[in-house]
């Protein structure tokens, strides 16, 4: 037999969507002028100092294991433990045939999170690259865009039904969310690879638009959150952390 416990009132830790998306923006709004600033000191000022190289190495969006790379892992994991919570939170309260696509989508965002923060996509493009027959003048030179891009596809394929049959105001803003997620993270990188082979990496160009393509990215992963979230108030979801009940 279950004893009836009750716990003593605390203190509430309470998430707005609204607010949680301006926290973001704000957050993604310093990383991206850090990340100006590294490109003015450095490819436009050419001002070499120990606050450009801090500012370039911790800052810069084209970097690795530095600040704004940790932020989009983190964001892409929030983003995928809430379609978890999400997909939990339907069977329960309004189960049909398209519940487990949250869940899917919690495994692909799970997948990105970890692709973010360890570059899997680089070791593919090292296999890809090699077997391509043309690389089109630099545009494919980052060859993980070719599997990625179909695969890209190949999710929008299925869960085109799925989106559409989405309340309008959440269909909108996931449909927003993902352009500007997938715009940022495989369009940009044809032109990326086409001005790499002419001009370098760090060339200037590149420089901006390694920027525009994390803002992008960054972006759209905030609107996806702040639509889940959304979702999540629709369906009164609150998560309770509590001692487990003992047997009497």
């Amino acid at each position: 037999m279950l004893q009836n416990q009750t716990y003593p009132t605390t203190s509430a830790c309470v998430f707005c969507p609204k607010q949680v998306l301006q926290m973001l923006a704000s957050i993604i709004t310093v990383l991206l002028l850090a990340d100006v600033a590294g490109i003015l000191l450095e490819s436009v000022w050419a001002y070499e100092s120990r606050l450009t190289r801090l500012v370039v190495h911790y800052f810069s969006f084209n970097g690795e294991s530095n600040i704004p790379a940790f932020f989009s892992s983190v964001l892409l994991l929030v983003a995928s433990g809430l379609l978890f919570l999400l997909n939990r939170q339907l069977r329960v309260q309004a189960p049909d045939q398209y519940s487990r696509h949250w869940f899917i989508l919690g495994c692909i965002f799970l997948f990105m999170a970890i692709d973010e923060s360890t570059q899997i996509h680089e070791r593919v493009a090292d296999f890809v690259r090699p077997r391509l027959a043309t690389d089109l003048s630099g545009m494919l030179h980052w060859a993980w865009v070719v599997p990625y891009g179909m695969l890209t596809l190949a999710v929008v394929a299925y869960f085109l039904r799925f989106v559409l049959r989405l309340p309008q105001y959440s269909r909108n803003l996931i449909i927003l969310s993902g352009a500007l997620f997938v715009v940022g993270a495989l369009g940009l990188e044809f032109i990326e690879g086409y001005l790499y082979k002419r001009y370098g990496l760090y060339h200037l160009y590149n420089r901006i638009l390694y920027c525009i393509e994390e803002f992008l990215e960054m972006s759209g992963v905030a609107l996806f959150i702040y639509a889940l979230l959304d979702m999540l108030t629709k369906y009164h979801t609150r998560i309770v952390v509590a001692p487990a009940q003992k047997d009497v």
